[in-house]
């Protein structure tokens, strides 16, 4: 789940708790007030029944004249109960034959009333002469229930509204919030191109920590790859000269008169040369794969090694009928040691045409290389994968081409493939594993 989905989710939540709360609350707090501004209506309903007169004999006489027309109409909603010295009972007319039982406590409580009506009854006590009065008073507060349910509706429907509403909001600032690191997104896209090599976009303070040391790091790394690329070009220079200087002299006379000797010699040479380069490259993609200040660019690169290419042979035709593309996530010497080997060995047994085509096929990199020469039985082509096999002695090299781009295309994952070409040569097929795509053609 995304942190803006959480960041939703977390305030949907908070604020419907919070909105129900505030339902809750608003609606006990409006219902407590109505309460008690009823009771002070019913106090004052039960002191003026108090007042009733007495007539020369000591009776209690209602006279329905002088009563609120309400408490003389059935089910109004306002209902009285006078008992007068525990023996006398009277009631309001409104009552009919519904019992209204007296309110314990000085407090207005809920009562059951007529027609399914819930009363708001308050009772008190009054003397009057001999005579001790407990009277009842009551109104209907269905209505005032009803309204309330309806507040409770209304403020829940306003706090969902006002939720959505503050997730919209929210979602906003995060976005905003979020955009610097949308742009250290594509810096990093960048980086791992090798267009920069550090990363430069202003980012909240909560961040800018990460972002200095991820550059920190960044810097100490291209500096420890720069000393071992430069100790592994030093050390394969080192060891090439003497090797180069051991094979002139092994091609010296004095050493004609003993064959077996020169030719164990040379076999010893050719394991030392095999053994170099093995570790050579293998030191080479340790070191290039983290490195990003030199991506292989097909656009730039390519046509230098074409160039030198057909200076070595200049009786071959190399032809580049590669798609435009955008520049690729590895190193650029990898690359062009691959290309290099593939289209050397193409250049070595074609009869005068080697072809090359790299383009973009379902999120792979497909390099082809192909020439017109006499290709290679099916039945050979596993051993040429094998380093130091040269199927024909009489060109020159050590035989450790196909089998540097093997170990360079299976360090990325990659695979190698040897088929016919509609050259009619041998056509070599590497894919990589790759996003990469290509280029509308201006």
């Amino acid at each position: 789940m995304s942190l803006t989905r959480r960041l939703d989710l977390g305030l949907l939540a908070s604020v419907l708790v919070v909105m129900l709360l505030l339902a809750h609350g608003s609606v006990v707090l409006f219902d407590y007030v109505l309460r008690d501004y009823l009771t002070e209506r019913l106090r004052e309903d039960a002191e003026s029944l108090a007042t009733l007169p007495v007539d020369r004999d000591d009776q209690v006489r209602i006279d329905p004249l002088r009563l609120r027309a309400s408490f003389n109409q059935v089910y109004s909603g306002q209902y009285f109960v006078i008992d007068i010295d525990d023996t006398i009972h009277l009631r309001s007319r409104s009552l009919w034959d519904h019992r209204l039982k007296p309110v314990e406590g000085d407090t207005a409580q809920i009562r059951q009333g007529p027609e399914n009506q819930s009363l708001l009854a308050w009772t008190g006590q009054y003397h009057r002469g001999r005579h001790h009065f407990t009277i009842t008073t009551a109104l209907d507060y269905s209505t005032v229930t009803r309204r309330l349910d309806w507040l409770r509706l209304c403020i829940w429907g306003l706090g969902g509204v006002m939720a959505i509403l503050l997730v919209f909001i929210q979602r906003r600032v995060i976005r905003l919030g979020l955009m610097p690191l949308e742009k250290l997104q594509r810096e990093l896209a960048q980086l791992h191109e090798g267009k920069r090599m550090a990363l430069e976009t202003r980012v909240p303070d909560e961040i800018a920590p990460f972002v200095d040391e991820l550059n920190h790091q960044l810097e100490r790394i291209e500096r420890v790859l720069n000393r071992s690329r430069d100790g592994i070009a030093n050390l394969g220079h080192a060891l090439k000269t003497p090797l180069s200087v051991m094979e002139t002299q092994l091609a010296r006379r004095e050493l004609e008169q003993f064959p077996d000797l020169r030719q164990s010699l040379h076999a010893r040479l050719d394991d030392i040369h095999r053994l170099v380069e093995r570790e050579l490259q293998r030191a080479r993609l340790d070191t290039g794969e983290v490195s990003a200040a030199a991506r292989f660019q097909p656009d730039s690169d390519i046509q230098p090694l074409l160039d030198t290419l057909r200076e070595i042979h200049a009786n071959v035709t190399f032809i580049n009928d590669s798609a435009l593309l955008s520049p690729l996530p590895w190193d650029r010497d990898e690359l062009l040691e691959i290309l290099g080997n593939l289209l050397d060995n193409a250049g070595k047994w074609a009869h005068g045409l080697a072809r090359l085509t790299m383009s973009c096929q379902e999120g792979r990199f497909v390099m082809l290389v192909e020439d017109d020469g006499p290709g290679i039985p099916l039945e050979q082509r596993s051993r040429v994968m094998g380093r130091g096999t040269r199927l024909d002695e009489q060109v020159t090299g050590h035989g450790l081409g196909l089998g540097i781009v093997e170990q360079i295309v299976h360090h990325h994952g990659g695979q190698i493939h040897l088929g016919e070409s509609n050259l009619g040569g041998l056509a070599v097929t590497v894919e990589l594993p790759t996003p990469c795509r290509a280029e509308p053609l201006s």
